[in-house]
């Protein structure tokens, strides 16, 4: 008999987790294997006959920081070829001693590679550091050598609160790495289970106090991001740094901060960028939940969170069973508001969230968790922290941008740059929130020696819209993926700078190759979202960049259009958007969000009706809630 999960809530419509449907097959496995998968998942995993593992512990390897992939591009020759993701989460980006950075280089070397070849590593927009085409036969080898090096792959994917990402800059005012450390280490998987599954003898413990999973973890992943806070050493003013996007996690942390010292902390809670095409399901950004005044309260707060995200959370239907959905779902029950209201309506899709939360805040205080009312707090801007900077103890930082975190010798010799940096130098390095890389802690002499590395590998910043502009993976690895996307970056890039795009401020492009929205591309003024093989949508955002806002489809009168554009056709499309906007903006609209804001979507339509080349993208529509 199936087993049947009762929740103590009433939830309806969407079958968020009232019914006696069985729980779903991820679950099942969790259930049977635990999280970590245990002897079924090393069995698999030892199994070299082959060079996938069973559907059944799919979900269980995640949680190990490890994804199956198949190359997209060999199924054209009707091959499949599988291959292993391996992935290293760095707490808040991690403190990682030059020695250590050689290290993981090495095993890019000896295990990892691009499509080309070339040995190969790629940061993440959450601040970790990932393997590409690794085989099965390799599994247990980095594994283990990564171990012998003090890193863990766990974490870094599956069921469980994932790596806690921060403002990577080092500060004097508020060590967000620091917090996201003591955060990550609480919330991390048991490390006894994950070593035994590779057969790995290691001096890395658990610590004494930790947070207690259940047997088949938790609903889905768990994303908590950190604003920072830093003194700028050349004006003596505070600069906020958001450049986690805290408010597009489960759970954001923000310091409040007066005459230069840290007060409290605001918390936000329910955001969510993943949809899924089919599905009901939102981009949603985090709301204020409340204040805490002590950052020994952090912990206990997400802990209780979590413990009431257990009970809650959607363990039949995982389109439903982020805390976002739980919190909205709850919300519209509240309201009273029919699902068809909040697919319509923006605003009061924000009124369920805002009741959800309330409700939320509501039963975490009867069961004791104290937490005092929201306060308006400027979270900053989402800094890419470029160039150098001075740190607070004298020593710099520098900032090098790299395009959509690939490390590899393919196209630029970035790989061997960085090495060399690594070697000669010895900074310590961190990750950004960005794809980026910091190295730290740099001597005033050795600032020059730095820059002569850069120049003898011909390294230079590029154009603005280029290297404020991001890609996920994309083609022809990711599972999720439907579309180019890395590989789609640099052409795209290459025909707008022709056209002179770098000339225009404030332009930036997310692209993505579905819509889970990694690369965080609905935060970008102009957002590229995967549709199919070479077709993408457009989305665009209507203000602000750094309001509190997502990029929106292009619906009119009841219309959706611009659903499946043409790659072909993009170049074009954006450089229209860009002209209109140079051309007609005003003045004071300095953002080509704020721009697109008082034209409307009418103005979007009526352009590219007016323009004989791109018209016939407007033929075909598409419901206005077709996903």
């Amino acid at each position: 008999m199936s087993k049947i999960v009762k929740y103590e809530v009433t939830l309806n419509e969407l079958e968020l987790a009232l019914s006696d449907r069985d729980i779903c097959k991820d679950e099942q496995s969790k259930t049977t294997n635990g999280i970590l998968g245990g002897d079924k998942l090393r069995n698999e995993l030892s199994a070299f006959n082959k060079d996938d593992i069973d559907k059944t512990v799919l979900v269980n390897i995640k949680s190990h920081g490890i994804y199956l992939q198949t190359d997209r591009d060999t199924l054209i020759n009707g091959n499949r070829e599988y291959t292993f993701l391996i992935r290293i989460p760095f707490w808040g980006g991690g403190d990682i001693k030059s020695s250590t950075y050689l290290k993981i280089s090495k095993l890019a070397e000896k295990y990892s590679s691009d499509e080309f070849g070339k040995p190969s590593l790629r940061l993440t927009t959450r601040q970790g550091i990932q393997f590409h085409r690794v085989t099965k036969k390799n599994i247990f080898p980095i594994v283990k050598e990564l171990a012998e090096i003090n890193l863990l792959t766990l974490n870094g994917c599956g069921d469980n609160t994932r790596n806690p990402i921060a403002s990577p800059i080092k500060s004097n005012i508020f060590n967000a790495t620091a917090l996201a450390e003591k955060i990550g280490t609480y919330f991390r998987l048991p490390v006894n289970e994950h070593l035994q599954v590779f057969g790995i003898k290691s001096n890395i413990h658990d610590t004494e106090k930790k947070y207690n999973y259940k047997k088949e973890g938790l609903p889905r992943k768990f994303k908590i991001g950190i604003a920072g806070a830093y003194l700028n050493q050349d004006t003596g003013k505070i600069v906020k740094d958001n450049s986690p996007d805290i408010q597009t996690n489960d759970l954001g942390i923000a310091p409040i901060i007066e005459y230069k010292k840290i007060t409290g902390y605001q918390i936000y809670i329910g955001g969510g960028l993943g949809e899924k095409n089919g599905k009901i399901t939102f981009a949603l950004l985090g709301i204020p939940l409340g204040v805490v005044y002590n950052e020994d309260e952090i912990i206990p707060l997400i802990e209780a969170i979590i413990d009431e995200w257990n009970i809650l959370g959607d363990r039949k239907n995982r389109h439903w069973a982020r805390l976002k959905n739980v919190i909205l779902k709850k919300g519209q029950q509240l309201e009273n508001l029919s699902t068809e209201e909040i697919l319509k309506s923006e605003k009061k899709r924000r009124i369920a969230q805002s009741k959800g939360v309330e409700w939320l805040r509501e039963r975490l205080e009867k069961k004791g968790v104290k937490i005092e009312p929201p306060i308006k707090l400027n979270l900053g801007k989402k800094h890419r922290h470029h160039g150098w900077l001075k740190q607070y103890d004298g020593k710099f930082t520098f900032g090098l941008w790299i395009e959509n975190g690939r490390i590899s010798d393919t196209q630029e010799n970035i790989k061997t740059m960085i090495d060399e940096i690594a070697e000669h130098i010895k900074p310590n390095i961190r990750l950004t929130p960005f794809q980026d890389l910091l190295f730290t802690d740099i001597s005033y002499e050795n600032k020059p020696r730095l820059e002569n590395i850069l120049q003898k590998h011909q390294y230079s910043f590029p154009s603005d819209p280029r290297r404020n502009s991001m890609a996920c993976v994309g083609l022809p690895t990711c599972s999720l993926a439907v579309a180019d996307s890395e590989r789609y970056f640099r052409p795209l890039m290459n025909i707008l700078e022709d056209e002179e795009i770098h000339k225009v401020e404030n332009i930036s492009i997310g692209i993505s190759g579905c819509e889970r929205h990694c690369s965080r591309n609905i935060c970008h003024p102009i957002s590229i979202e995967g549709k199919g093989s070479g077709h993408y949508q457009l989305k665009l955002l209507f203000g602000k960049h750094e309001a509190e806002i997502l990029a929106k489809d292009i619906i009119y009168k009841g219309k959706k259009y611009l659903r499946l554009v043409p790659d072909k056709d993009i170049p074009s499309l954006v450089q229209l958007l860009v002209d209109n906007y140079k051309k007609n903006k005003l003045s004071e609209e300095n953002e080509i969000g704020v721009f697109h804001q008082r034209i409307g979507v009418g103005g979007i339509i009526k352009l590219i009706e007016n323009n004989p080349s791109l018209d016939h993208l407007l033929e075909k529509t598409y419901n206005e809630y077709f996903t």
